[in-house]
């Protein structure tokens, strides 16, 4: 198989279920599952993923298990398993747990950030240069994820130089691979290439990747904007659940950009992901076997072209 020219980054176990507490009807994996559902990640193809997250456990009920999950994981050969660490507290766990990649999150909204994370944007800058100084301790890899870098619910449109400050910030701490999240799924392509093609401009060496939801159907159109504009990391959730975070308005059916669409897209494209898109679409159907909510992907509902032209053929002596 080709060289990468992308990486896809599965977020179904932290992201994906984390949001879904807005649904009703559906299964929380128990550990032993959430253990399944990560190794089985890890055989296809994808070269990462972010497992878990260390947060309050009664806030995120749902992660409470992150300790023992982590802790379970073996190590594999090019593949990472990442967590989510929105505090220090959170980051000292992850390193007791044996987390080889903290993520750390900021939400570039004063307004979403005070109710996300209960801090300011200016101590949440201070948590993150204390959590990449934990990892440098510790030889350990670090991202930074920006969430609200287009369009914020309560604060209306993010301005480009606050996006521009932060990644500016993080760099500054070490921080070399970050990832700028359209939080609301209702950005479009030309606000995402024009500002990942700002990010890319400032700092052309940086690993930058998105993380999308989808509510207006321009998730994947998001997606071909940020590549043609520089952006080489994708965070996706395979089935594409979850996205749905607290806002002033329904967020039922809200989700991540589905993993399977994605690779898909990017196979299209001629684009190499390195992902299995098959192993992919048959672990989709087992998750949502697990969860009770079947995926939301295009391709997991239609196929692709090549399945769709086979049952054409079939069809024509009929």
């Amino acid at each position: 198989m080709a060289t990468p020219e992308v990486r896809i980054v599965e977020v179904l176990l932290r992201d994906g279920l984390q949001t879904m507490l807005h649904e009703q009807d559906w299964h929380v994996p128990t550990t032993d599952e959430k253990f399944y559902i990560a190794e089985q990640v890890a055989q296809t193809g994808i070269p990462e993923q972010e497992v878990t997250g260390f947060v309050h456990p009664k806030v995120i009920p749902m992660l409470a298990d992150a300790d023992e999950l982590v802790r379970r994981l073996p190590q594999h050969e090019n593949f990472v398993n990442r967590a989510l660490v929105p505090n220090v507290r959170g980051a000292e766990r992850a390193v007791e747990a044996g987390c080889t990649k903290l993520s750390a999150l900021i939400v570039n909204s004063e307004t979403y950030n005070r109710k996300n994370a209960n801090m300011s944007i200016a101590e949440n800058i201070e948590q993150v240069r204390l959590i990449a100084e934990i990892a440098e301790q510790h030889g350990l890899e670090i991202d930074a994820s920006v969430g609200m870098c287009f369009l914020c619910p309560y604060e209306g449109p993010i301005s480009e130089s606050s996006v521009l400050d932060l990644v500016d910030q993080f760099t500054s701490f070490g921080i070399h691979d970050i990832a700028i999240a359209d939080s609301i799924g209702m950005a479009n392509p030309r606000l995402v290439g024009g500002r990942v093609a700002a990010i890319m401009k400032r700092w052309p060496d940086l690993v930058l990747g998105v993380h999308l939801h989808e509510r207006t159907g321009m998730a994947l159109a998001n997606v071909v904007a940020a590549y043609e504009n520089g952006a080489t990391s994708f965070e996706s959730c395979i089935g594409g659940y979850g996205g749905g975070i607290a806002m002033p308005v329904s967020v039922k059916g809200m989700g991540n950009v589905p993993t399977e669409d994605v690779v898909h897209l990017f196979r299209e494209m001629g684009v190499e992901t390195g992902v299995d898109l098959d192993k992919v679409r048959a672990l989709s159907d087992e998750v949502a076997q697990i969860i009770g909510i079947p995926s939301r992907a295009r391709v997991a509902q239609y196929g692709t072209y090549e399945e769709f032209h086979e049952l054409s053929k079939a069809s024509l002596p009929h």
